[in-house]
């Protein structure tokens, strides 16, 4: 009888162990996914907007399968806690008060009682000018769901100094107090003012990434990707849905990728001048167990040239690197990898932006 009960504890334990460890393989790490919008309008340039009509779809797509719509600082609190997240979580995010904002995506949004954020360029607001919402619409958005956050007061390259002979030191003390000038202002006219900022056109590099943190703020490019507990709290990604790229299915896609668990990287430093054509990009990987099972297939691609040399190398390190010379102006390199879990396939994803001069080593400026 004893060897009997021993037995059956012997499977009931073994069973336990291996249900848990399978539950241990299959489980995601917590991950949101942010998207970004600029115009929701017909009449703007293609380049920066979604028509009204497929933003709508979007948001139907968010509610029909059982998304959580989050506050921006909500899920940045949980990631950096390594709090437990639900799956499909999402923020939605606007860079620049457009008007449209205002009169098309805020009746869509409030009627669901969705937060929101929008990072605003202060002077753009205060001169009334491209479009701009004014401080009065922006309080009311504030008071039905919006945050309203920081996108500098004047909306320059932050990179690009103003003039030639402009020191490293001026250029950081000259970036703080547009950000600051922008804060202050965000804070008078809403009487709240987040540690969330935006970089305009999404430029940062090391050194403006590091300012932002000794500034205390949680920074937002505009290169593609999920967030992740292992993402860069000075740099994180979010999908833009514009032009070409908002079509329902890209944007059901992108909804439910999830991070790379990257724990470090090693990249030129932006700007590049014109000689660098090919930059490589290293990352080097966390573990992660449902991750490494997707690394069979995984890819990597670059603005304008498609997939491009990739090497996972020992250590879980990845080296990525252009079949030719990147363009000048902006542009990605993106690395996808894909799982199948609970019957659906699903994206691991990371962008990593470039700005390159152009032949004469001077900026290109929208």
């Amino acid at each position: 009888m004893h060897k009997h009960l021993l037995l059956s504890l012997v499977v009931w334990l073994s069973c336990g162990l291996l249900s848990q460890a399978s539950y241990a393989e299959d489980v995601l790490p917590n991950h949101a996914v942010v998207m970004l919008y600029h115009h929701v309008a017909d009449n703007t340039p293609a380049i920066t907007s979604i028509s009204p009509e497929n933003f709508q779809q979007q948001l139907s797509y968010l509610a029909d399968n059982d998304f959580h719509v989050w506050p921006l600082e909500k899920i940045v609190k949980h990631l950096q806690a390594d709090q437990t997240m639900p799956d499909k979580v999402v923020a939605i995010t606007f860079d620049d008060s457009y008007q449209s904002v205002y009169d098309t995506a805020y009746p869509l949004l409030k009627k669901r009682q969705w937060p929101f954020t929008i990072f605003v360029s202060t002077d753009a607001v205060d001169g009334n000018f491209n479009r701009q919402t004014s401080w009065e619409q922006l309080r009311t958005m504030a008071r039905n769901g919006a945050t309203i956050a920081n996108h500098s007061a004047t909306h320059r390259h932050l990179l690009h100094p103003i003039k030639p002979q402009e020191s490293k030191q001026q250029w950081l003390q000259r970036v703080e107090k547009d950000i600051n000038r922008a804060q202050q202002r965000i804070q008078t006219e809403i009487g709240h003012s987040p540690k969330l900022f935006a970089y305009p056109y999404g430029e940062y590099n090391p050194a403006l990434a590091k300012l932002l943190k000794q500034m205390g703020y949680i920074a937002f490019g505009q290169q593609s990707g999920a967030i992740g507990s292992h993402s860069d709290f000075t740099a994180l990604p979010r999908y833009p849905f514009s032009g070409n790229y908002s079509s329902l299915d890209d944007f059901a896609l992108k909804a439910m990728t999830l991070p790379f668990p990257v724990k470090g990287l090693i990249a030129p430093i932006n700007p590049l001048s014109h000689h660098q054509q090919q930059p490589t990009l290293k990352l080097k990987l966390a573990e992660d167990v449902l991750f490494q099972q997707s690394l069979g297939n995984l890819q990597c691609f670059a603005s304008y040239q498609g997939k491009i040399n990739t090497q996972l190398q020992e250590a879980l390190t990845l080296v990525v690197g252009a079949n030719k010379a990147i363009p000048a102006g902006r542009s990605r390199y993106n690395c996808t990898s894909s799982i199948s879990h609970q019957g659906q396939q699903r994206f691991y994803w990371y962008s990593h932006a470039w700005i390159r001069l152009d032949k004469n080593n001077q900026w290109i400026l929208d």
